[in-house]
């Protein structure tokens, strides 16, 4: 809102890659992936709210959403091939590895804090006392 009121786009522009480095530098290492992903959103919202604003209708707010979008995705494409290059620096692949064995179900990736431990899945005593061994029946 401060570049819109100075007629300074540029403003805009250099503190969204300064912040995109920031962030990046200073998020926690397992929040990495989010934060690779969040800044062409996170512009995209305060454009939005600032066109809303400071602008006289709806038409004019999404014009003016268009046109600052428009002139501001060098700095976009900046701002995020900077985060994704501190976030590589600082072992994104590491989180994007730990996300695709999760969504895998592979054994290397540990299970979601949120799954339940049914009777007869090797986390109590109840398999063994199943005739037949250990381990639920559906995987005999």
């Amino acid at each position: 809102m401060l570049s819109g009121w100075l007629n300074w786009g540029l403003l805009a522009d250099v503190t969204f890659v300064l912040a995109c480095l920031a962030v990046a530098w200073y998020a926690k290492p397992t929040d990495l992936l989010t934060v690779s992903v969040c800044p062409p959103l996170a512009f995209f919202a305060a454009c939005v709210g600032a066109e809303l604003a400071t602008s006289a209708g709806g038409t004019l707010a999404a014009e003016g959403t268009l046109v600052t979008l428009a002139t501001s995705a060098p700095w976009l494409f900046l701002g995020t091939a900077l985060t994704i290059l501190v976030g590589l620096r600082r072992g994104l692949l590491d989180n994007i590895r730990a996300l695709r064995q999760n969504l895998h179900g592979e054994p290397g990736g540990a299970p979601p804090e949120h799954v339940r431990k049914f009777p007869g899945d090797g986390s109590s005593g109840l398999a063994s006392r199943r005739p037949g061994g250990a381990g639920p029946a559906w995987r005999r």
